[in-house]
């Protein structure tokens, strides 16, 4: 309706210019000629219906995802979250069996901590025969050798400790966390199943990149 009134007006507004021009012509004695529209000199203007695109087809896919493998081989044993659930950076989504894992941890927690009493002990002695050769009373000898037990005893606490770090990590596999905030997209494991390691068992999609 607005625009249907704003070409009546515009229309109007072209005749009045001419009509006045020809009146300037003849002499401002003259009255106004009367402005007068017939039905054919209208023309209604509408808005027109929105145009079809073409069908476009395919998938849409997010820029950043996670597929999640297990790195150690062990049996699923909970399901922390499901599809389509929303996950927090560092959320439980599946833990695996850390039955032989953690026993393997203290078993190395435990030959660590024989290691460092064995280095203590033998450095220890080091130190007791320096004191000795120094006032002449232990052979060089015997301070040297002495210093290889050290020494020995040194690198089996270094080894033991590594078997921990190694054990510890190991334990820290067997949660699988989200990495970022987003949502769970596929779950490919349920409780009891095997996991190998390299199998897939959840994938998680930032929606926000879609």
């Amino acid at each position: 309706p607005w625009l249907r009134l704003l070409l009546v007006v515009a229309v109007a507004a072209v005749l009045a210019a001419c009509g006045k021009g020809a009146s300037d012509a003849q002499g401002s004695d003259k009255a106004p000629p009367v402005l007068l529209l017939a039905p054919e000199d209208l023309r209604t203007v509408s808005l027109g219906g929105a145009g079809s695109a073409p069908a476009i087809t395919g998938s849409v896919q997010p820029e950043r995802r996670a597929d999640l493998r297990a790195e150690v081989a062990a049996v699923v044993t909970q399901v922390a979250k499901d599809n389509g659930e929303a996950v927090r950076r560092g959320d439980l989504l599946l833990r695996l069996d850390d039955t032989a894992i953690r026993e393997s941890l203290q078993s190395a927690d435990a030959s660590s901590r024989a290691a460092a009493q064995a280095f203590e002990q033998a450095e220890r002695q080091v130190q007791r025969l320096k004191t000795l050769q120094g006032q002449g009373m232990t052979s060089i000898q015997a301070l040297e050798d002495a210093e290889v037990r050290r020494n020995t005893a040194q690198s089996e606490l270094a080894a033991a400790r590594s078997r921990v770090a190694s054990a510890q990590q190991q334990l820290r596999r067997t949660e699988v966390r989200a990495p970022f905030d987003g949502v769970v997209s596929e779950r490919k494991a349920s409780v009891g199943d095997p996991a190998q390691i390299g199998k897939e068992l959840a994938k998680v999609i930032d929606t926000s990149s879609m």
